[in-house]
């Protein structure tokens, strides 16, 4: 049992839960309630076991521009971010999504199969997206909360226009709505939470 990744990571779950506890925005509530309800017991902890991706190269850059929204939870990723397992959707390649997509996407579990622990129907994590990217339209049945850390990053939902949000804003996705993300020099970094029915992954629009 490696004791001090299991304090890290529940800090960093920690950061995250009080970060959000001073937003009210759309689905925060939701998010704080069923986090509430996830067992981070000591038997519960496992290690993710690392891997990497092509797009933790703006992560650095990514912690930096944390550190101007919320110096805690910033260090609280960077103390785990060794000890995170990234991955990219099979089905998200460069012929659907653009050439260099797979190379500035991915995103990790913080609670979930790939995570820390493993969640009941809840997935809490990162994601990271490259600059001058478009994750186009998509879905799922899962609720989802995304919580960018990062600035300049923009969302559309159900076709609508892109709207930019400040970094620390949080963006609701009600079940099934159709969602998009835009970058624009500066990579995203994002906290991002689905709630429940999280077995089904989420799907490109065709």
């Amino acid at each position: 049992m490696n004791h001090e990744l299991l304090e890290q990571a529940r800090r960093l779950i920690g950061a995250i839960t009080r970060g959000l506890s001073v937003r009210r925005g759309e689905g925060v509530a939701e998010v704080l309630s069923r986090l509430a309800m996830q067992d981070l017991d000591e038997a519960r902890f496992r290690e993710p076991g690392p891997r990497g991706l092509a797009v933790l190269s703006h992560l650095p850059q990514s912690i930096g521009e944390t550190m101007l929204l919320d110096p805690g939870l910033a260090a609280a990723i960077a103390a785990v971010e060794d000890s995170l397992h990234w991955v990219q959707s099979s089905s998200y390649t460069d012929a659907l999504l653009g050439e260099g997509f797979s190379d500035n996407y991915g995103w990790s579990h913080i609670i979930g199969p790939d995570g820390f622990f493993p969640g009941d129907d809840f997935l809490l994590g990162l994601l990271m997206l490259g600059p001058v990217r478009h994750y186009r339209d998509h879905y799922h049945p899962a609720p989802e909360l995304y919580w960018p850390l990062t600035p300049g990053s923009h969302w559309s939902i159900d076709g609508g226009p892109f709207v930019e949000k400040p970094q620390g804003a949080t963006i609701w996705h009600p079940p099934m709505a159709l969602h998009a993300t835009k970058t624009d020099a500066t990579p995203l970094l994002a906290v991002w939470c689905w709630t429940k029915d999280v077995a089904t992954p989420a799907r490109l629009k065709a």
